[in-house]
């Protein structure tokens, strides 16, 4: 009899554990992990705090050193680079055109960078460079930087692209230069066509991924404000129109990138300003992009001292997690920063 009373605890004590132990892991991780075979949630969404990964900032040697950089700062997501404003496709595609414009790589082994994250419950974003693609570009829109985004070849190939990667293991593709380019049309025009073309790519991608793989969207931070309803911006990103399709919003909310010198160089009012705004508009998650790298730094203030302010108007605003943008992917002033700072 005790010998079944003693069998009957430790049964209780395991299992007791395991349940301690995915609590710990779901508030730890905060994240969705999708699987490969059977879309399944492990973990509680919560706040994502990721950092952005070139496609040489990252391998498969390089993997456990980033895991460990992000736990030990609490953080818990990453962007990784699967196609980038050069054209080039990052890992090993099958998408036809994509080998014939030569924009294949084989660079990543996606395939096990995804499974070492995950097994460490980190959630994996996939950027995918839309339009900004010479070699798109030269194939089927008449060369130069941009594809025209109301071209049938150049749509059909990025939905592919989305298709195949988020195939791979991704928990979330993120579209970045979904947009027409800045030139040489000028705020203030009638962009109604462009907001319309540039809303039903976004919605077309949504019908081509996995239906359990969410979908994001990188947007610039001007968007944010008000005048952006009136489609008046060359680019063709008109929030409105666009939030219906995607999980998150993902705007670039860097202050190097803005004019008003007030902005410019208070990295924490531009940021908490742009939340408020962005937050009063949009009924989609939002979830920004911040500035980790040196630009226009004010006089006497430290790249630390810079994400260090952007992070205190994180902080004290309503947000749902942020991204942090380094173009080199050094994220030393980042790790810093984070440090001296109670996020």
């Amino acid at each position: 009899m005790k010998k079944y009373i003693k069998l009957t605890i430790g049964i209780v004590l395991v299992l007791f554990a395991l349940w301690v132990g995915a609590g710990e892991i779901s508030q730890r991780t905060f994240v969705n992990i999708t699987s490969i075979e059977e879309p399944q949630t492990i973990g509680q969404e919560r706040h994502l705090k990721g950092i952005y990964l070139n496609s040489r900032s990252i391998s498969v040697e390089k993997t456990d050193g980033i895991i460990s950089d992000l736990i030990e700062h609490d953080f818990n997501a990453v962007v990784i680079n699967v196609k980038n404003v050069s054209g080039e496709v990052t890992y090993s595609s099958d998408v036809s055109l994509a080998e014939r414009i030569g924009a294949v790589t084989h660079r990543l082994d996606l395939k096990t960078i995804i499974e070492k994250l995950h097994s460490k419950g980190i959630y994996v974003i996939a950027r995918l460079t839309c339009f900004k693609d010479p070699k798109l570009a030269n194939y089927c829109c008449g060369g130069g930087e941009w594809a025209d985004p109301n071209n049938s070849t150049a749509i059909n190939y990025l939905l592919d692209l989305a298709r195949e990667v988020s195939k791979l293991g991704f928990d979330e593709v993120q579209l970045d230069y979904i947009r027409y380019s800045d030139g040489p049309g000028k705020i203030g025009g009638d962009y109604s066509f462009r907001s319309k073309v540039i809303s039903q790519f976004v919605e077309k991608v949504r019908a081509a991924i996995r239906p359990h793989v969410r979908l994001s969207v990188d947007v610039y931070g001007r968007t944010l404000w008000d005048w952006n309803t009136k489609n008046i911006d060359p680019t063709g990103q008109n929030l409105e129109y666009i939030q219906e399709h995607v999980d998150f919003m993902s705007p670039m909310i860097y202050p190097s990138h803005y004019q008003d010198p007030k902005l410019v160089y208070d990295p924490y009012k531009l940021v908490t300003l742009a939340l408020k705004v962005g937050n009063s508009r949009l009924d989609t998650t939002m979830r920004p992009f911040i500035q980790g790298f040196d630009r226009k730094v004010p006089s006497g203030m430290t790249l630390v001292g810079y994400i260090q302010e952007q992070l205190k108007a994180l902080q004290e605003s309503e947000h749902e997690g942020f991204l942090v943008w380094n173009p080199r992917s050094n994220y030393d002033a980042l790790w810093r920063a984070v440090e001296t700072f109670n996020l």
